[in-house]
């Protein structure tokens, strides 16, 4: 392997963790705070060429990955008891992020699911990418408490609850905007997938065990 490239790749990898890391609380603090915006932001970025677009802020998947997806992932590999060296993290990393990304992926997916049976619409590749970027802008906001509900064992049922709440007033605002509706209605749309997906919570931790 030529060292000199090997050097570059290397140099172009830490500038960007380094990038994500400093664009990661700005967009983090701002789709929280502002989702309209958010989505306002997606659709302004949309029209530009996809090298050029989420230059200011992280991109949707890259907020919801480092937000979300990996800060879960790192508190199921530490609360393991068979981690015991660099080389069993790096082990368990490699595998247990594709398990996370799956299981935190069904929710947007049954967003989407449902968003496209209301559209009427036929399914088309760039649409769900787009309304896909529009779910992990609202999301990652209200994913960020779900890594806080754990550690806290006598805070967690109020944490779930809190969480499970939060989920649909973001969604709301991608309804909203996907839609062409009022937020309450938008709201009220955004429920139905969140019911569903508790009605599942609670069926798999009390009726499959016993």
């Amino acid at each position: 392997m030529d060292f000199a490239k090997l050097l570059k790749s290397v140099e172009d990898a830490v500038y960007e963790v380094m990038v994500w890391l400093l664009l990661l609380p700005k967009t983090l603090i701002r789709t929280a705070f502002r989702p309209k915006w958010a989505m306002a932001y997606i659709e302004t970025e949309w029209e530009k060429k996809p090298d050029d677009r989420f230059d200011e802020y992280l991109s949707p998947v890259m907020l919801w990955l480092l937000s979300a997806v990996i800060p879960m992932t790192l508190w199921f590999i530490l609360s393991r008891p068979d981690i015991e060296s660099t080389q069993d993290f790096l082990k368990a990393l490699s595998s247990d992020i594709y398990q996370v990304t799956f299981y935190m992926m069904l929710i947007p997916f049954l967003y989407i699911a449902w968003m496209e049976w209301l559209n009427k619409k036929p399914i088309q590749r760039s649409a769900l990418k787009i309304s896909f970027y529009r779910h992990c802008y609202a999301l990652a906001p209200a994913q960020v408490l779900t890594y806080f509900v754990f550690p806290f064992t006598a805070l967690f049922l109020p944490l779930l609850v809190l969480n499970l709440a939060i989920i649909p007033v973001y969604e709301a605002f991608v309804f909203e905007s996907e839609l062409k509706i009022g937020f309450f209605r938008a709201f009220l749309y955004a429920c139905v997938p969140q019911i569903t997906m508790t009605g599942l919570f609670f069926w798999f931790f009390t009726i499959v065990p016993s």
